[in-house]
């Protein structure tokens, strides 16, 4: 089954345009990582949150991702921009029935 991601983060006001930058780089990596199906980036300037959503072929694609990315130095900047531990989710997509 496919996967769902739904990452919420809360910038620091005078961090927001840094991380915002920092999540759109990261969010083209996914999209070209294998498994990845879908990577947007959502903005909400008036309220300092950034938000993303991913979706995977199924676990195991966003597992490898997920190992892949904790090793790289741009996960622990985020860290240090964000306002806040960001909130991470992950929904199973259930499958569609075909008519």
């Amino acid at each position: 089954m496919k996967e769902g991601v739904i990452i919420l983060l809360q910038a620091r006001p005078e961090e927001f345009d840094e991380l915002s930058a920092l999540v759109a780089a990261m969010t083209a990596q996914v999209r070209a990582y294998p498994g990845n199906l879908q990577a947007e980036v959502l903005l909400a300037r008036d309220r300092n949150e950034i938000s993303v959503f991913q979706q995977w072929e199924s676990a195991e694609a966003l597992s490898d991702y997920l190992i892949w990315r904790s090793g790289q130095e741009d996960f622990e900047r985020v860290h240090d921009l964000a306002a806040a531990e960001p909130d991470f989710r992950t929904y199973t997509i259930p499958l569609q029935d075909q008519p």
